[in-house]
C-alpha cells in the first residue's frame, strides 16, 4: 500500500491529469502559494500525445511558448471540399512539438512548488480523497479541492454525475513531407461523416489525420490510408512511411452538463471545452485550466465555500456557451443532411465550417 499521507501532509487541491488545463492550473494555484498534487497516468509527461498540435498565434498571451515548443508557424487555413482548395483563411499559429511543450508546462508546475506525480493513476475519487495506483500499489491522498482536467472520459465528469460525452473518433499519422507547408489544410469529403481530415506541418514531417463520427469508426483505418495516398500522389507527403502513430477521442458534446459542485471542478476536455466543429482544444484547455485555478484561489481568500460552484461554471458558460451552441447547431444540422451530392455537399460545408462568411450569416 502507498502510505496515507499524515494530516498536515494533505493539499489544498489535487489536480487529475498534466495535459495543458491541468499544468495550468496546477501551476497557478501553487503560484498562489496552495500546496498542489499534480496526477498524471502516463509514465512521463509529454509522451502519448493525443492531439493534432495546432493552436492560434493568441495562446502565448496565456501560456509561455519556448523557441523549441514550436514546430513551425503557419500562416492560415486552406479548406478543401471534394478534393478542390476552396477558401484560404489568415489565420496565424503555430504547429507544435506538444510532447516537449506539455513536458515544459508540467516542468513549470513543478518548478511553483507543485507535487508532480507522474505514472499515478486517479482510480476513484471521493469529497476529499483520491483513490490512486501506482504499479502494483495502490493508497489515496487528500485534498480540499479536486480538478478533473483528466480528458474527455474523464473520472471527476462521472463523479459529478455527468454522463459521457458525445464524441468524435480521430486517428493521426506523422508522415514526412515531400516540400514545405505554410498553411494547414483541412479537407471534406462524403466519406468522412460527422468530420474531417487535416493536414498540419510540423517542419519536415506533417500530421495527416481524420476525425469521424463514432458511428462509423470501423471506417477510420481505411479512410486514413486512403487519405494518406492521396497525400502521397499529389506529392505533400514522401510516403506513407509512418513516423509516429496517435489517436482518440474528440468531444463534440460542448460544455459538460455539471461543471463544479462543492469542492470538484473541471478544466479541459473533461469540462467539454473543445469546440464541437473544428475540435480545437489547446488553447479553451489552457484558458479554463486558468480559470479554474483562479475561482479555487478566490474561494481559499473569501473562505465563501460556495464560489467554486456557483461562480466558476458561469464563467465558463460566459467564456463559451455562445460559440459552443452555434457550432452544435451547424454540427447537428451537418451531420442530419450529409449527402454525396457535390453540389449540396459544397453548400453544406459552407454553412457548416467556420472558414466561411454562411457560417456566421444564418
Amino acid at each position: 500500500m502507498i502510505a496515507v499521507k499524515p494530516p498536515d501532509e494533505y493539499y489544498d487541491a489535487v489536480v487529475i491529469g498534466a495535459g495543458p488545463a491541468g499544468s495550468t492550473a496546477a501551476k497557478r494555484l501553487g503560484q498562489a502559494g496552495l500546496k498542489v498534487a499534480l496526477l498524471d497516468q502516463r509514465l512521463e509527461i509529454g509522451n502519448k500525445i493525443q492531439c493534432a498540435e495546432f493552436v492560434p498565434r493568441p495562446i502565448s498571451r496565456y501560456a509561455p511558448l519556448r523557441a523549441g515548443d514550436i514546430a513551425q508557424r503557419v500562416e492560415g487555413i486552406k479548406t478543401f471540399i471534394n478534393g478542390k482548395p476552396v477558401h484560404t483563411l489568415a489565420a496565424p499559429g503555430y504547429t507544435l512539438n506538444r510532447n516537449l511543450w506539455d513536458k515544459y508546462q508540467a516542468d513549470e508546475a513543478k518548478n511553483a512548488g507543485v507535487t508532480v506525480m507522474s505514472a499515478t493513476r486517479a482510480v476513484a475519487v471521493g469529497d476529499h480523497a483520491v483513490t490512486i495506483t501506482k504499479g502494483t500499489e495502490r493508497g489515496k491522498i487528500y485534498a480540499t479541492f479536486i480538478l478533473g482536467c483528466d480528458g474527455p472520459h474523464s473520472l471527476v465528469s462521472g463523479r459529478l454525475g455527468n454522463g459521457r460525452q458525445e464524441n468524435c473518433v480521430a486517428l493521426q499519422y506523422e508522415l514526412l513531407l515531400h516540400k514545405p507547408m505554410t498553411h494547414v489544410e483541412i479537407y471534406f469529403e462524403p466519406d468522412y461523416y460527422g468530420g474531417y481530415a487535416w493536414a498540419f506541418p510540423k517542419g519536415n514531417t506533417v500530421n495527416a489525420g481524420i476525425a469521424i463520427h463514432a458511428s462509423v469508426k470501423n471506417q477510420l483505418h481505411c479512410l486514413l490510408h486512403e487519405f494518406c495516398r492521396s497525400l502521397m500522389q499529389r506529392q505533400v507527403v514522401q510516403s506513407d512511411r509512418i513516423v509516429a502513430k496517435t489517436g482518440g477521442f474528440i468531444p463534440t458534446g460542448g460544455l459538460a452538463g455539471c461543471l463544479a459542485q462543492k469542492n470538484m471542478l473541471l478544466a479541459g476536455d473533461a469540462a467539454g471545452c473543445t469546440h464541437p466543429v473544428t475540435g480545437a482544444g489547446i488553447m479553451n484547455a489552457v484558458r479554463s485550466g486558468h480559470l479554474a485555478a483562479m475561482a479555487v484561489i478566490r474561494q481559499v481568500k473569501s473562505k465563501d465555500e460556495h464560489l467554486v460552484s456557483e461562480n466558476y461554471p458561469r464563467i465558463l458558460h460566459e467564456e463559451y456557451s455562445r460559440q459552443f451552441a452555434i457550432a452544435r447547431e451547424r454540427l447537428n444540422s451537418r451531420n442530419r443532411e450529409w449527402t454525396n451530392d457535390p453540389e449540396k455537399f459544397l453548400a453544406l460545408i459552407r454553412r457548416s465550417w467556420i472558414a466561411f462568411p454562411e457560417y456566421y450569416t444564418q
